[in-house]
């Protein structure tokens, strides 16, 4: 791959001596740096080629594991679509593997009562991480708090909706759960509960006791009295069926 760094000028210039000068900068360019990204290249092109086929692999897995009986023509408006969007999420082995469960789910007569069209969409709209964390959550219920600082009858947030969940499934940037929490929320696959929670206290003691919430609760009673509130989130009907397609 040859790359000319050179201004306009230079390399069109008639004179003998430009001309040499370009040739030399561009060839010594090329010997530098032209190796290096050849080399680059042709390692991502063998990370995708191993990628593609894990992905095919996974896909012939799970069609393979449906029932003869159970094989159903998939509808082209969810098969297509899915094919299509996984060749750009296929370096995430949590994305692909969500995406070939969804084209066997789309195979399957069992599934596809729970296989919706935005179900592609949704995959796209995820980082790997919350990946990890709705196959961890899987359809239940999970314990949330907020640390508030409180003055007189005032109070002012200091963390909320928190979640030690990815800290715990091995998130890859765990202190991004707010963002986590708050994204699978908006695509409507959980809810995130400002009042309730969870009737066994057991489920907190965790996150009571993470260092973020201890950080919190530091900060908290420098401005007043620090004050843990427990609430919940729960998955949605929705994110129930998209688990059945998508992640189970």
């Amino acid at each position: 791959m040859e790359i000319n760094i050179l201004p306009k000028f230079i390399d069109e210039a008639a004179t003998p001596v430009a001309q040499s000068v370009g040739n030399t900068v561009s060839g010594v360019w090329n010997l530098v740096f032209g190796n290096h990204v050849s080399l680059w290249l042709k390692k991502q092109e063998y990370k995708h080629q191993l990628n593609y086929e894990d992905f095919v692999e996974k896909v012939n897995a799970k069609v393979e594991n449906i029932l003869p009986e159970n094989i159903i023509e998939p509808e082209m408006h969810i098969l297509g679509p899915a094919i299509e969007a996984s060749k750009y999420y296929i370096h995430s082995e949590e994305l692909r593997d969500m995406f070939a469960n969804l084209i066997a789910a789309s195979m399957d007569s069992e599934k596809e009562n729970t296989v919706h069209p935005s179900y592609v969409e949704i995959i796209k709209q995820l980082a790997p991480d919350e990946a990890k964390i709705l196959k961890h959550i899987k359809g239940n219920h999970f314990p949330t708090i907020k640390v508030i600082s409180q003055i007189g009858s005032n109070h002012s947030p200091i963390l909320e909706n928190f979640s030690d969940v990815s800290y715990k499934v091995g998130c890859e940037f765990p202190n991004n759960v707010h963002s986590y929490l708050d994204n699978l929320n908006r695509l409507g696959l959980i809810n995130l509960y400002n009042e309730g929670r969870l009737t066994d206290d057991t489920f907190y003691e965790d996150i009571e006791n993470h260092p973020v919430t201890k950080q919190s609760i530091e900060i908290a009673n420098s401005l007043g009295e620090s004050k843990i509130i427990r609430t919940h989130a729960a998955v949605t009907m929705f994110g129930k069926n998209f688990y059945e397609s998508c992640i189970k």
